[in-house]
């Protein structure tokens, strides 16, 4: 087993990339994809969950590979895994890898499949275990956005982060003010442009959401490149700081 401490060092070639979101489980080779993404100096990855499958193939992962894993329910199967939310204290005590509850929120696009009332009990329910253990959460949030912040608020979540942030750049600034981080996914848009100029680096994380969006965690140096052509910055000096803001908001 690789040791936590492989999390925390500075990559020898240059500044540390991290991956904020991605699903090591949905690989072919876990173990290789970390291993490569390494060499390319990606130095912390947090790996998601979102059913009772991912979250206890991501939790084994984390011990086996020494990277870090979120496990929650999240709104795709909040019908389906509802009675899962009881395994997730378990989880998260059985491990210092897990560092966080994710991916969980609410998800109008899938509401059809998952009744709203039934992804808004698992996600209340998620919550108020964030804060009875004080973790942070990783939210999946698409056209609920203010219920999702009501949410919050109400459940007195201080740490938060919008895995692939939907909304636009009024929304964002107003996510960030609350103290949550955005999460800047490979899939750059102009509105996604507009947020990385409008939103402080210390409020912004990058991440692949790979192999669903990108095609490996080493993909976020792309996104790193754009975020630091966008705020005229040196690359280390995003990297350096998006690592920071996960460090931060994970306490790893």
């Amino acid at each position: 087993m690789q040791s936590l401490t492989i999390e925390r060092q500075k990559i020898e070639a240059g500044a540390e990339f991290s991956d904020a979101h991605c699903h090591l489980n949905l690989f072919d080779d876990p173990a290789e994809t970390v291993e490569n993404a390494r060499k390319r100096g990606v130095g912390t990855i947090i790996s998601a969950g979102g059913s009772a499958k991912d979250n206890f193939e991501n939790a084994s992962l984390a011990e086996k590979l020494g990277i870090f894993a979120v496990v929650g329910i999240g709104p795709d199967f909040s019908a389906k895994d509802s009675a899962s939310v009881l395994e997730i204290d378990g989880l998260i005590k059985s491990s210092r890898h897990i560092v966080g509850i994710g991916e969980i929120g609410l998800d109008a696009k899938v509401a059809d499949s998952n009744r709203m009332d039934v992804q808004r009990d698992v996600f209340g329910r998620q919550l108020q275990a964030a804060r009875d253990l004080d973790m942070p959460v990783v939210i999946h949030c698409r056209g609920m956005l203010d219920d999702t912040l009501r949410m919050l608020s109400e459940a007195q979540i201080r740490r938060a982060i919008f895995h692939f942030f939907e909304g636009d750049e009024n929304q964002a600034i107003d996510v960030a003010k609350k103290g949550y981080l955005i999460s800047v996914p490979p899939a750059i848009t102009g509105k996604r442009k507009r947020i990385i100029n409008a939103v402080d680096l210390s409020s912004i994380v990058v991440e692949t959401d790979s192999p669903v969006v990108g095609k490996t965690p080493a993909d976020v140096i792309g996104v790193c490149e754009i975020v630091a052509r966008l705020k005229g910055v040196p690359l280390d000096e995003v990297a350096a700081k998006t690592t920071e803001n996960i460090r931060r908001l994970f306490y790893i």
